[in-house]
Order: C-alpha cells, then structure tokens, then sequence
C-alpha cells in the first residue's frame, strides 16, 4: 500500500516512521515551504532524506503538483489545514487516491464551538462528507497530546510544527509553548478548568504522538474506516492528571480552578483587545471545560490491543528525565 503523509514535522515523522514498520510500501513526506515552517523546519528536507525518509517538494497551490505527487498514492494522512488540505483533498480525488485522513488528531469532531479555528476544520469535514462515494475519510481523534507538556512543551517536540493556519490579521495560532495550556511542570503550577458549568468533575483523553502514530499504521490494513477513529493513552480526570504530574515530582503544585464564567470573560475581553494569542489559550482551555477532548469509547484502543500505549505518569517521567 502506497501512502503518502501531508507534512514533515514531529507528528508527520511518528506517523511516517510507524508507516514504514509496518511494511507497507514507500511512505513518503509532502512537503512545501508553503507550509509556513521556520527556516530550521525548511531544513528538515535533506535531514529526513538521510534518515531513509523520502520527501517530494509540493505546491499546495498548484493542483498539478499535487496530482502528479498523488498518482498511485492509496491513502493519505495530513497533518495540514486550511486552504492547502481543501486543495489536497481535491487532488485526492482527481489522482484516484481510496482514502484520506484530515488533520484533526485532537477531540471528537462535531462538539466544538463554531469558533474561528473551528470553522475551517468544519470546513474540511464537511467536503470529506460531500464526496464520500468518491473518497473514504476517518478523523483520528486522540485528546491532548502529552507533548503539550514536556520540556520546551509541544512546539520543541515539533508536534505542531507544519500546521497551517490561514494568515488574517485575527489569526489565533496556537504554537504550544511549555507551560501555556493547563500545566506548568517545571514551575510547579496548573490553571485547569476542573468543573464543567453544572459542576461535574471534568475529564480529557491524553495520548503520546508516537502512539498516535502506531494507531495510525496499524488502522492502515483495516478493509473500510469508521467516520472516527478514537483513540488514547488515559481518559483522566484535570484534578487526577494534576495529581500524577505533582507525584512525578513529588511536589505540591500551586492550582488555579478556573470556572466556565470565568473563563468566557477573560474571552471576552482579549477579543476585545484583539490578543489573539491569549483568545487562542483561552479556547483551548473552553474546549476542554466543554468536554470536546473527551470521550468515552475509545474503537481504535478495542480493535488494536497490540498497541501498548504508554500512561501520562510513565510519559512524563520519562521526558523531565533529563531536566532534573
């Protein structure tokens, strides 16, 4: 099976790397400058080379580009948005590509707020769903990911790198500093919004990417995709996962309950003061408060029990190691 995976940074290399464990033919890397990288991410091209990746150069924008890359490609994973994906997925069907996983790889589709970001992934999901005769689609839905909170959080893990977001002047990127969402492990602080507004206690899933990406390769031999493809390392409580990171490091942490009216204020006023760095942290915070990062049936864990996915308390250990 050909496959092809939209994007070349830390969450594309895990998918890409497990790909290739699993035998199936000739994964490659789409990668394009357009994809907005910094000029280190635009040197990862001879860098994945060396390591046995193969890379093809892409326009996003040019549709003959994308369909003489995509000829004989089965299926494609993206880990890019926007416009770009729009453009992807119909060169998908023009090459006659069987199937294509959008970039979703966060909380269930479909219960989120019509928020800016949320539109445009509503944007894709909808024309996944206008040619579906035509093109087989999953969203692989994991929760959080636990690199949003090792050191450097997810942008030095380069889990978020290669996302595109539309650039307008209210552009709400959210690059995942450590320490911006939830939990500040090295400072030994939380801000988590553990109530839900009828009180209920609130819960996430949690997932390493590199057992995102071993869900994935494995979902590959599977004869038809479901519309989700749920997946996780823990469902935790917000005050449980506080509870294991100050275990981790046998502290006390300083915790902040943040709740629902809140937290819509301080929304609230950062539009108003056009801060859309603070309005992005904020609705990631609303989204979890929401519950958009929770589910309980998990179908890629039932139908893959040979994928031994690793705990937050193992995960976390493990990567302040070399911090203490």
């Amino acid at each position: 099976m050909k496959v092809a995976v939209a994007g070349t940074a830390g969450l594309a290399q895990h998918i890409t790397r497990a790909v290739a464990e699993e035998g199936h033919e000739y994964p490659f890397f789409l990668h394009t400058k357009i994809l907005g990288l910094t000029k280190s991410s635009n040197q990862q091209r001879p860098q994945l080379a060396e390591n046995g990746f193969r890379v093809i150069q892409v326009d996003y924008f040019n549709p003959a580009s994308l369909h003489s890359a995509l000829i004989g490609v089965d299926t494609v994973i993206s880990t890019v948005s926007g416009a770009p994906q729009l453009a992807l997925i119909d060169s998908c069907l023009t090459a006659c590509v069987r199937r294509f996983a959008p970039a979703e790889f966060e909380g269930v589709p479909y219960e989120r707020p019509m928020i800016e970001q949320g539109r445009k992934k509503i944007d894709t999901l909808n024309r996944l769903r206008e040619v579906k005769e035509r093109l087989q689609s999953t969203a692989f839905c994991c929760g959080i990911f636990y690199e949003w909170f090792g050191p450097g959080g997810l942008s030095r893990s380069g889990v978020s790198a290669g996302t595109i977001l539309e650039t307008t002047p209210t552009s709400r990127v959210f690059v995942g500093d450590e320490a911006c969402y939830m939990l500040d492990f090295r400072n030994e602080r939380a801000t988590i919004p553990a109530y839900s507004e009828k009180g209920s206690d609130v819960y996430a899933c949690f997932t390493a990417a590199a057992d995102v990406g071993s869900f994935v390769a494995k979902c590959l031999s599977m004869e038809a995709w479901p519309e989700q493809l749920r997946m996780r390392g823990e469902r935790l409580k917000l005050l449980d996962f506080v509870r294991i990171a100050e275990a981790v490091k046998d502290r006390v942490f300083s915790v902040t309950i943040i709740d629902s009216e809140e937290l819509h204020e301080q929304a609230i006023d950062a539009e108003e003061a056009e801060d859309w760095e603070k309005v992005s942290k904020l609705e990631a915070l609303i989204a979890a408060q929401r519950g958009e990062l929770d589910f309980l049936g998990a179908n890629a864990n039932d139908c893959l029990p040979e994928v031994k996915t690793l705990s937050f308390k193992q995960w976390l250990s493990k990567a302040w190691a070399q911090e203490a």
